[in-house]
């Protein structure tokens, strides 16, 4: 019999942000799959949702390169088939399989990507919602990111100034997530429309090491930061 795939949502950082419903399948699943970005290194969904999983829990560690998707697609489209017929070969041994995932499981997620090519050999995950980063970030900040009629965007990098100016006009509300390639144009906004006190940035929210600031972004910001832009319109 083929076990079932779980998605996984381990939320942003802190292990208590982990649903009840996922706690109560990680701590009985058969396998957890944990994706790394190279093969040495530790998975931060596995280490998140740790304190809920069972002495010595089988795991597996799935490699997904952080590399430009548009520039390196057939790279990546290679690498998510390989580790779904990995995922798929531990089903058909009738193991039940958790995917963890930083967030939810359908925001940004190497997960999601993977799920094409796992409906094409008839296996129907189930996910598992999670707390985004940016929600917790807004949480963490105090700040609602919408309210009233106020609209929002997400977004992975903003490039140029001219590009922060359509969303500005569109939207009242912006977020940035993982803005290092970002920096450069968001400050530049910050200059130009003075908007210093309408910048927030969560680093690493619910870690330890968890960061908040207005304002500039820093040179050494970590990659796991959320970049909040208020009150646009």
């Amino acid at each position: 019999m083929l076990g079932t795939l779980y998605g996984i949502g381990v939320g942003p950082g802190d292990s208590g942000l982990i649903t009840q419903k996922a706690i109560e399948i990680i701590k009985n699943i058969d396998i957890i799959v944990a994706p790394i970005s190279k093969m040495g290194k530790k998975s931060k969904a596995f280490q998140i949702a740790k304190p809920h999983l069972k002495d010595n829990v089988e795991t597996v560690e799935l490699e997904f390169p952080m590399i430009d998707l548009e520039k390196e697609k057939d790279t990546l489209t290679t690498k998510w088939k390989e580790n779904a017929e990995v995922i798929a070969k531990l089903l058909e041994q009738g193991k039940n399989v958790a995917f963890l995932t930083l967030g939810d499981p359908m925001v940004y997620s190497t997960y999601s990507y993977m799920i094409p090519y796992l409906e094409e050999v008839d296996i129907k995950p189930v996910t598992i919602p999670g707390i985004t980063s940016f929600c917790a970030s807004a949480s963490a900040l105090g700040v609602p990111i919408v309210q009233g009629n106020e609209t929002f965007c997400v977004l992975t990098q903003i490039t140029s100034l001219e590009e922060f100016d359509k969303y500005r006009v569109l939207f009242e509300n912006i977020i940035i997530m993982k803005p290092n390639s970002s920096r450069e144009t968001i400050n530049e906004a910050i200059k130009k429309y003075d908007l210093y006190d309408k910048v927030y940035a969560v680093s690493n929210c619910g870690d330890e090491s968890q960061v908040i600031a207005t304002g500039l972004i820093k040179e050494d910001v970590s990659y796991f930061t959320i970049i909040l832009i208020k009150g646009l319109k």
